[in-house]
């Protein structure tokens, strides 16, 4: 496995790439993992660990963790400056396939999760240097999300990226994606039927329990007695979260309503300047909070909330939706209709769809739960019965033990 996160980093890839990295080792595989140092938002306790701090000229780690051997690369903290992100990339890229070269045996299949894309290409060079085949992880669909941020304007540029994104997934012999609605997009591309494989964002549903309202959580924050609409995760450029600075503005009338917003990112400092020039008191911004913590930060959620800006659902599947759905929560989402996310609320009955970017539909969305209780509870009912169904963790890690096991069949 060549992954750009893994616990004990906390965002939502770290978390899925180190269960499935566990689940297989369940399975019978020997799993390998090329990953980076913690780097998003590590806690005291991981800093201080021997195990996931190296220093220069010291590249890597080394230990064996729930039967995985884990080569941790070194990596300064994650830092917002595009630029700067791009040099750790390139660091890591560059190093992850010396790495490899020089420390890790054959092997039967490189897995690369995505983004960025240039991590498929570093996953095909590791597959020549070990004699092994790709299998390629969509977990965002590139380079369309850097594109509808207007990060890639130079028509040269976007056609190089393209033509990778094109090497990249002819050289997979099995491309699996977290949408139906990706593979439709990737079908539409060219890309082979035969080699795509549907394996959604999965949950931990024996640990991801419901959690009641009156936890420490909601009592270190004052949240025990409030209605709160609530956002977790990755405050950052595609979501749009300024328009719930709207929603709150909207929703001022109703003296008990709390809007919630948890995490860090690039757009933090920007959304608390909002929040502080509109001067409302039915808004909090928290800090992140550490991953055991997640169970009773969801259980405080009344209504859970996923903005996202025009377009970008086409592109990304928030693993915040599942989460809060396993949670028994019932979500409100901006996406297009037609989308992944849009799919999963629908066919469960687990949540509302708002058009993105609309404050009013959205503010209109939270009022309604807020005046409707039973429904609300129903819908969360609804969302945690759909996602031990379909996407609890075993089913999901069991459809990728099956997508390994056939690449390695084929190339016998």
């Amino acid at each position: 496995m060549l992954s750009l996160v893994f616990g004990p980093d906390t965002v939502s890839t770290a978390n899925m790439m180190t269960d499935l990295a566990r689940g297989l080792q369940e399975h019978g595989h020997e799993v390998t993992v090329l990953t980076s140092m913690p780097h998003y938002n590590p806690t005291e306790s991981v800093m201080a660990n021997p195990a996931y701090r190296a220093r220069l000229p010291r590249l890597y780690t080394e230990n064996i963790e729930h039967g995985s051997r884990i080569l941790r690369i070194y990596m300064p903290l994650k830092r917002n400056r595009i630029w700067r992100r791009a040099l750790d990339y390139l660091w890591f890229h560059v190093i992850t396939t010396l790495v490899a070269a020089t420390k890790v045996p054959r092997q039967d299949v490189i897995f690369v999760p995505s983004p960025p894309i240039t991590l498929g290409f570093s996953g095909y060079l590791v597959c020549l240097l070990l004699r092994a085949r790709l299998i390629y992880d969509v977990r965002e669909l590139w380079p369309d999300v850097p594109v509808r941020m207007g990060m890639i304007k130079n028509r040269l540029l976007l056609q190089l990226v393209y033509k990778l994104e094109d090497f990249v997934y002819k050289r997979s012999v099995a491309i699996t994606s977290i949408a139906r609605s990706f593979n439709e997009s990737l079908m539409k591309r060219g890309v082979p039927k035969e080699k795509m494989h549907f394996t959604p964002n999965f949950v931990d549903v024996n640990w991801l329990n419901p959690c009641d309202k009156q936890n420490s959580f909601a009592r270190e924050h004052g949240l025990t007695d409030k209605f709160v609409a609530f956002y977790a995760g990755n405050i950052g450029l595609t979501q749009g979260l300024e328009i719930l600075v709207d929603v709150a503005k909207q929703l001022k009338d109703l003296p008990d309503l709390l809007i919630v917003i948890v995490g860090d990112g690039a757009g933090r400092a920007k959304l608390e300047r909002a929040i502080n020039e509109a001067g409302l008191s039915n808004m909090r911004l928290l800090p992140f909070q550490p991953y055991e913590r997640v169970p009773e930060t969801y259980g405080t959620a009344d209504v859970c909330l996923s903005p996202m800006m025009f377009g970008f659902s086409y592109d990304t599947v928030p693993s915040k939706i599942y989460t809060a759905m396993a949670a028994a929560r019932p979500v409100i989402s901006a996406c297009e209709s037609d989308t992944e996310s849009a799919q999963l609320l629908t066919e469960s009955h687990g949540g509302l769809v708002v058009t993105p970017e609309s404050s009013t539909e959205m503010a209109a969305a939270v009022r309604k739960l807020y005046g409707a209780r039973e429904l609300k509870e129903e819908m969360g009912r609804n969302a945690r019965q759909w996602i031990v169904a379909h996407y609890s963790k075993d089913a999901v890690i069991s459809t990728y033990d099956f997508v390994i096991r056939d690449a390695v069949a084929a190339a016998a």
